[in-house]
Order: structure tokens, then C-alpha cells, then sequence
């Protein structure tokens, strides 16, 4: 279970590492302006809830099944 919490802390670290160093600044702000890192940057924590969310849905089933 740890395992999987420290994989995924991780694992949104480097997304929101590679959306804010690289896509935000070079490809949606230049295109996009203003509105475009807004929305990238909820779209961000989003995803962000959703992989966390999804971590205690996994833990609330297997306290069902035993």
C-alpha cells in the first residue's frame, strides 16, 4: 500500500514537473495565452485528485471483500 501511495506521489510529480517546465511555457501559453494555462493548470489538478482518489477507492473495496 505504501508502495503504491510513494509510486503515484511520484508519478504526479513528474507530470506536473513535465507541465510546468516544458508544455505550459513552450507550447499552450504561446498558442493559447492566459486562458490556456488556466485551463491546463486545472486540468493538472484534476488528473491530480483523480489518481489520489483513486488510491482510497482501492483501499475502501478490500475492506469489504475480507
Amino acid at each position: 500500500m505504501k508502495k503504491n501511495l510513494i509510486l503515484r506521489i511520484i508519478g504526479i510529480g513528474m507530470f506536473h514537473a513535465f507541465l510546468y517546465l516544458y508544455l505550459v511555457p513552450f507550447v499552450i501559453y504561446p498558442k493559447f495565452g492566459n486562458n490556456g494555462f488556466k485551463f491546463a493548470v486545472a486540468v493538472a489538478i484534476i488528473i491530480s485528485i483523480a489518481v489520489l482518489g483513486t488510491l482510497f477507492i482501492r483501499k475502501k473495496n478490500n475492506r469489504r471483500e475480507k
